[in-house]
């Protein structure tokens, strides 16, 4: 089973490498406009129409379960709400690639590590020793990527044929605190399992189950991206830009970034059930470093990394690296 969860798996990652592609360019949009929408739509409305086809009565599993667990859960679905506009606002400011490379490499490394003492018993030392190698040459390929995006700010500000980024630094800081907070969501993904267990206890297929997760730890993060883009919005009179000339295009981009966000994490939690029980710590490192090289294969090609050869260069082996920490993480969940 777990073999098939890993080919789940690379589709979960897929998807989450993709998203990103819709907040390059979303005129005649603001951010606010945009992001607003994309996390209502993505994080709320089309979670609870899934929910509601494959468990229908899911909502009784959530008020069977702990309050605390519960609470828990949403705190840092909530977290990880502030950090995902952190996400929003690193991508306009320092481009998809490496926004991704700090983001999900602080994430995977923190929000799997700390999810497996959240499940309580430790794997066997030569497990838990080969989980840790394969952080570490993790964080390897997170710090080589991130090498290539420094120098390759460096190289901009050198070469007069291209002008240099005045938010750089500002959206290093930003990417990087956003891995931070995206690693709540796996610990409050892993605190949230308390439900599933129940469900499946009742009856329930684990493969439909493994939703109910992400609809509690996603009704405490749309608070945060809904509410600031609201307060933006009314400030900034840009809720004006729902009935703009083009606002069609923007309107389209928006639907198929919110559909392939949420399937990266309903996928990701189905991935997780199949790989077994350590699903929520092997599966979040390998579904943050599968979405990383592809969003990183998307940045190469939609010319992020144009004219810089020597980053370009160390951004595939950067990623080269973080395949070889998928392989090492794999092998621990097969030990």
């Amino acid at each position: 089973m777990a073999s098939y969860g890993f080919i789940v798996l690379i589709l979960a990652g897929i998807f989450q490498g993709s998203f990103g592609l819709g907040m390059k360019n979303y005129k005649p949009f603001s951010w606010e406009a945009f992001w607003g929408l994309f996390s209502l739509v993505g994080a709320f409305i089309i979670p609870q129409a899934i929910m509601r086809v494959e468990v229908p009565n899911y909502m009784e599993y959530i008020l069977d379960t702990p309050a605390k667990t519960v609470v828990l859960a949403m705190i840092c679905g909530f977290i990880w709400g502030i950090s995902a506009l952190l996400f929003g606002k690193a991508i306009d400011s320092i481009g998809m690639s490496l926004t991704y490379g700090l983001n999900m490499g602080i994430s995977a490394s923190l929000g799997s590590f700390l999810s497996l003492f959240i499940l309580g018993d430790l794997p066997k030392t030569k497990v838990l020793v080969t989980l840790i190698i394969g952080y570490i040459v993790m964080l390897l390929g997170v710090f080589v990527i991130t090498k290539a995006g420094l120098l390759k700010d460096k190289e901009s500000k050198a070469n007069k044929d291209n002008e240099s980024n005045p938010l750089f630094v500002r959206g290093i800081m930003l990417a990087m605190f956003a891995g931070l907070g995206s690693a709540a969501m796996n610990i409050g993904f892993t605190f949230a399992n308390k439900s599933v267990d129940l469900a499946i206890q009742d009856g329930v297929k684990p493969i439909n189950a493994s939703l109910i997760s992400w609809i509690i730890v996603l009704a405490g993060g749309v608070i945060p991206q809904v509410v600031y883009p609201i307060y933006l919005m009314i400030k900034n009179r840009t809720y004006k830009n729902y009935v703009q000339k083009g606002c069609h295009v923007a309107y389209g981009k928006l639907l198929v970034t919110s559909i392939l966000w949420f399937l990266a994490l309903d996928v990701y939690a189905k991935a997780s059930i199949l790989l077994g029980d350590l699903g929520p710590v092997v599966g979040w490192v390998a579904f943050n470093a599968l979405s990383l090289i592809i969003s990183n294969g998307w940045g190469l090609l939609t010319g992020e990394w144009k004219g810089f050869i020597i980053p370009k260069k160390l951004l595939l082996y950067g990623n080269l690296i973080l395949v070889v920490s998928f392989i090492i993480v794999g092998l621990a969940n097969s030990l």
